[in-house]
């Protein structure tokens, strides 16, 4: 009998097993508020407007590491060689070639004539017509052809103009990256430079001999007429180029036997108006130069006079023989070569006196510390005049320096030495 109740059937799959039942879920949705709903929408449209903003940001910075990493691999491996871009560089200091690298002896060819000068710290040897510069870990950052096979120069912080006395024209190098020459109708017979770029030039124009001021121009913003028998001794500008000091020695033979007079004056650049003038009776010159402040000294073979750059003079010290003078901007250091040292202040004021036992023909101050030099030995004194080392050097040495750690640098035909306290 067949059961026809649908309740009590049971299904059944094709090969007779009953099949699995499947749970379904179903979710309810949950009404939201409108205002909940518009203020998430602004809510993710700023973060998303954010998180563009850093993903661009952040491919700027992957950018510029990528190009700083080009730089630093085009640098290191040679491929900017030109010389101005070099020099750039390390004053600028991003070079990574020479960033950490320590001192190595320099080596070059020059001869006895050479000329040696630290520009920017770094050393600048002029000799036969060419300059080359290297820095203290012995790379040569700049080499050229001077002008006119230069033979002198003038030196500031920032400039240095290289001349040969005698012929037209001079060069003015700004960190060797830019180069102005200048030509003149009449031969250059002595020239300084100032920070500013201002020029001083003494000239010999026909039957008389002239100090001019030029700008980087050379525009020409003052002349000044020596006497008739002055013979131009010493020049310099003041670090701004406002102020010109000149130094003159006139009558007898000048250098030789018979009466001679020795003259300082300070000339105003901006209204050519004299500010000083002195004559100093039977005393050779031996410098002139501007300390950093507002200040300047005249030096003579006997006496030093010290002065504001306006015009007033602020002392006098007469001593021994002045064979040698030092000036670091701050201090001055005079020495009769053979038997003691004198620091004086900018204004006049008398530091340090030492006593030296040996005949030195070079003298350096820094940081109120003396340095002398001999044929065999360089040695440095300390602010109370107590000797804090005698260095032992070989003979032949043309120069010597003091650097900014203090150590010095003395230069030889072919090389230099470097000597730490």
């Amino acid at each position: 009998m067949t059961n026809n109740n649908p309740v009590s059937q049971k299904k059944t799959g094709p090969n007779g097993k009953k099949p699995r039942r499947r749970i379904r879920f179903h979710l309810r949705k949950k009404k939201h508020d409108t205002a909940t709903m518009a203020c998430f929408s602004e809510n993710r449209l700023y973060y998303e407007r954010t998180a563009d903003r850093f993903h661009i940001l952040r491919t700027l910075a992957a950018l510029a590491l990528v190009a700083v990493m080009i730089f630093t691999g085009a640098m290191s491996y040679g491929f900017l060689v030109d010389n101005q871009f070099q020099y750039l560089y390390k004053i600028w200091k991003i070079n990574p070639v020479s960033l950490g690298k320590q001192y190595n002896d320099i080596s070059y060819a020059a001869g006895n004539g050479a000329g040696f000068v630290l520009y920017k710290n770094d050393l600048a040897i002029i000799e036969s017509g060419k300059i080359a510069v290297y820095d203290m870990s012995g790379d040569r950052r700049f080499r050229a052809e001077a002008p006119n096979s230069a033979q002198a120069f003038a030196v500031s912080d920032k400039y240095l103009a290289l001349y040969t006395p005698g012929d037209k024209r001079i060069a003015i190098y700004d960190s060797f990256s830019s180069v102005y020459e200048h030509s003149f109708d009449y031969p250059i017979r002595l020239a300084a430079i100032s920070d500013s770029g201002r020029f001083a030039l003494c000239l010999r124009e026909e039957e008389r001999t002239v100090v001019e001021v030029y700008n980087q121009n050379s525009e020409k913003e003052i002349s000044v007429t020596l006497a008739e028998n002055a013979v131009i001794y010493d020049l310099d500008l003041s670090p701004n180029g406002d102020k010109l000091a000149i130094t003159t020695i006139e009558g007898g033979d000048a250098f030789g036997a018979g009466s001679y007079y020795t003259d300082f004056a300070i000339w105003d650049v901006s209204s050519d108006k004299q500010l000083f003038y002195e004559r100093v009776s039977g005393q050779k010159p031996v410098s002139t130069a501007f300390f950093d402040n507002t200040r300047l000294y005249f030096a003579t073979e006997k006496s030093v006079i010290f002065c504001q750059a306006s015009g007033k003079k602020l002392q006098t010290v007469s001593d021994s023989t002045h064979a040698l003078v030092a000036c670091d901007g701050k201090n001055i250091a005079v020495s009769d070569g053979s038997s003691r040292v004198i620091v004086y202040s900018s204004k006049g004021e008398t530091k340090t006196e030492i006593s030296i036992s040996e005949k030195i023909i070079d003298l350096q101050i820094k940081n109120d510390s003396c340095y002398t030099f001999s044929n065999k030995t360089a040695s440095v004194y300390d602010e109370d005049g107590q000797l804090k080392s005698a260095n032992a050097i070989r003979s032949g040495a043309l120069d010597f320096f003091v650097l900014d750690d203090e150590s010095m640098l003395i230069c030889y035909v072919s090389e230099t030495k470097r000597i730490v306290p």
